[in-house]
């Protein structure tokens, strides 16, 4: 029996570059999350405190950071806190979910997620096929649901492209569930240095 649509969220994360090493041994740092539900609505977002002295990249134009908006911003253990809060008993849905959940060092059951960027009916769709290659989120909410996302000079919202992931699994939502109930696996192509954030 599939879950109520209530039992789902949305996760999107914005990172910047760093002088110090991060998540997956790269030099990245989380700087924003957004969670939302299946209204779309935002349950949980913030900006995430780095030190300006560790940042060598705030990437402004793809993600949208910019220095000012990280100095006050809560500490690290306490939005990665609240994501934890959340997301309890959730079943998370995301585009490249893997590099989120590094950055935000929480690890679930691969029975909890639904990664749209994994999802082989997409990848197959797209054209993406090749190992360690993913379809752009902004390519797929455009063939997918039609819906132009990531437009201007701004850079991306994380809760722009949590909503566009959820609405993309929710147009295969249905052959997703019956495969998931009937243990088949219908994702490919977690990298090998991110296979540790799920069980």
């Amino acid at each position: 029996m599939t879950k109520p649509l209530s039992d789902y969220v949305a996760i999107d994360c914005e990172m910047v570059i760093t002088t110090k090493q991060g998540f997956a041994s790269e030099n990245i740092a989380l700087a924003r999350v957004a969670v939302v539900n299946h209204d779309g609505k935002v349950v949980y977002e913030s900006f995430v405190h780095v030190h300006p002295d560790c940042v060598e990249d705030y990437c402004t134009k793809s993600s949208g950071v910019r220095a000012s908006d990280l100095v006050d911003a809560p500490k690290f253990e306490d939005v990665q806190a609240k994501v934890r809060e959340v997301i309890r008993g959730k079943i998370v849905i995301g585009h490249a979910l893997f590099n989120d959940l590094a950055a935000l060092k929480i690890r679930l059951p691969v029975e909890r997620t639904r990664d749209t960027a994994l999802y082989y009916p997409i990848r197959q769709r797209m054209q993406v096929l090749k190992e360690g290659q993913y379809p752009a989120l902004v390519k797929v909410a455009k063939d997918v649901l039609g819906r132009d996302i990531q437009v201007g000079d701004e850079g991306h919202s994380p809760v722009e492209d949590a909503k566009a992931a959820f609405d993309v699994y929710l147009v295969h939502r249905e052959a997703w569930e019956e495969a998931s109930v009937e243990g088949k696996d219908v994702t490919s192509g977690i990298p090998n240095h991110y296979v540790d954030w799920y069980f």
